[in-house]
């Protein structure tokens, strides 16, 4: 298959909605699709066949080699990243099934379900969400659900590596309070939560971020993976700012963690001049208050707090720029060179330029 464009990809999304709609009204006899005969009998379409169309549902080709030895879905017990999850990606993207039946399962990864288009219902144990367009769902490994959609819906599945999210939560979701304590809560053994849900406005930015990631992820271009991260990180930005965007989960955030995210947000926009006077003007919180929200959230002094902040974006410029250590530390909030020297080997063990040397690409 050559290189697809965004466009085309959407099109063939809607065209697979259109031939399952076509697979079910033209069958002799009602299917069962908890059966994975069934499933192979309609990748036996010749269209999806000589355009190997398969891939927007199942990283490799579903024959009678590669299917599970099960002859039942619902026997499968758990669905594994190596089943969904190209080798060398952090995550894969593949379409639903709008057939009937909607299954009951369970998986070792983060399911991020996006709902373009259409509607459905999400069924947890003990929860059931009317799902509508703009909707995402993260779902936790280990979580039982199952998914059952309209027959003209698109709705696609982001399948998230557990080791992935766990070592790039704070990245992807911008250390949102509610789902950085989704997700934290959602690694530790024996948790108890389910859902994440975002309602977005389903934006033409959001669809057309999802669609792009799906499209990397079936091009498999030289360095798809970093691409595919970074939209996703995209994504959830454009989702997350947004006022409209309205989010429910398992777990509920605190008033301090939202008043934590309040100064949080602060640093990160005007970490190169921020102090702790302009940011009590900023949020209208006392300087004491402030100073007592970082201690309790982080054990931190704020001082402790702004710096690592913006080491952080010192980190950043050594490994994606070449500016100057007198350039790095101006746009850093620093007053010298030898003063950003000084802090950066104390918290990284190393001066800014070793650093740049072992860890630039």
């Amino acid at each position: 298959m050559n290189e697809l464009s965004i466009e085309q990809t959407r099109n063939i999304l809607q065209n697979l909605t259109n031939l399952e709609i076509s697979y079910i009204e033209y069958s002799k006899s009602p299917k069962d699709f908890g059966k994975y005969q069934n499933f192979l009998e309609y990748f036996n379409n010749y269209i999806i066949k000589s355009k190997k169309l398969y891939r927007f549902y199942f990283p490799a080709d579903l024959t009678n080699e590669t299917i599970p030895s099960t002859k039942k879905i619902s026997d499968l017990g758990e669905i594994t990243d190596s089943m969904n999850i190209l080798p060398g990606y952090d995550f894969s993207v593949a379409k639903y099934f709008n057939f009937p039946n909607a299954l009951r399962h369970k998986c070792n990864y983060f399911s991020l379900i996006y709902l373009f288009e259409g509607n459905g219902e999400l069924t947890l144990d003990k929860k059931t969400f009317q799902m509508q367009k703009g909707d995402f769902y993260l779902i936790p490994p280990a979580v039982y659900y199952a998914v059952q959609l309209t027959l003209d819906s698109l709705c696609i599945c982001f399948n998230l590596r557990q080791s992935f999210v766990a070592a790039e939560y704070k990245n992807i979701f911008h250390e949102d309070p509610l789902i950085t304590q989704f997700i934290t809560s959602s690694l530790a053994p024996e948790h108890t939560m389910t859902y994440l849900l975002l309602r977005t406005t389903n934006s033409k930015m959001i669809y057309t971020l999802a669609f792009s990631i799906f499209t990397e992820y079936i091009n498999q271009s030289k360095h798809s993976n970093n691409v595919m991260k970074n939209l996703l990180s995209l994504m959830f930005a454009i989702i997350l700012r947004d006022d409209k965007t309205i989010m429910d989960a398992s777990i509920k955030t605190t008033k301090l963690d939202q008043q934590y995210q309040a100064i949080i947000n602060y640093l990160k926009q005007y970490y190169q001049t921020a102090d702790l006077s302009s940011l009590a003007e900023y949020i209208h919180f006392s300087k004491q208050y402030i100073c007592r929200i970082v201690k309790e959230k982080t054990g931190d002094t704020f001082n402790t707090l702004l710096i690592k902040i913006r080491l952080e974006m010192v980190e950043q410029y050594l490994l994606e720029s070449q500016l100057t250590m007198e350039t790095i530390s101006d746009l850093c909030g620093f007053t010298a060179p030898s003063h950003l020297s000084r802090v950066f080997k104390k918290h990284y063990g190393m001066s800014p330029s070793q650093y740049r040397k072992e860890h630039q690409a």
